[in-house]
């Protein structure tokens, strides 16, 4: 989908954001957890520092949010073309089913994107 207006570029920021959110929230909550397990059950990563640990659960959490903001953005992106195509398949079937005044909107708003 190509973003054109800057009303569609901050939706689409914000729904990308919103991905990372969660993402980073999800897999920061993994990255304990694997952090907590290897502390219990090597001793070996018990005598790492603290800043290493922390840097860890932060890798996990930060390459979390990336995935998940990517997928995120490509979701908007197919649903905005969805929504594009829904928008041309009812303006054609207007052209060639609806009324004479549906008929008329419709050539117009078809012309007006094929010079677009």
């Amino acid at each position: 989908m190509r973003v054109i207006s800057k009303e569609q570029q901050e939706e689409a920021g914000r729904y990308a954001m919103k991905g990372f959110a969660i993402g980073a929230a999800q897999w920061g909550c993994v990255g304990l957890f694997a952090t907590t397990l290897a502390s219990a059950f090597f001793p070996g990563f018990r005598k790492t520092p603290v800043q290493n640990k922390f840097y860890i659960c932060m890798a996990f959490a930060l390459g979390g949010g990336a995935h998940l903001s990517d997928r995120y953005m490509v979701q908007f992106e197919r649903r905005g073309r969805a929504a594009m195509l829904d928008e041309t398949t009812r303006q054609r079937y207007n052209l060639i089913y609806g009324d004479r005044d549906e008929q008329e909107r419709a050539k117009a708003a078809l012309k007006s994107e094929a010079t677009a």
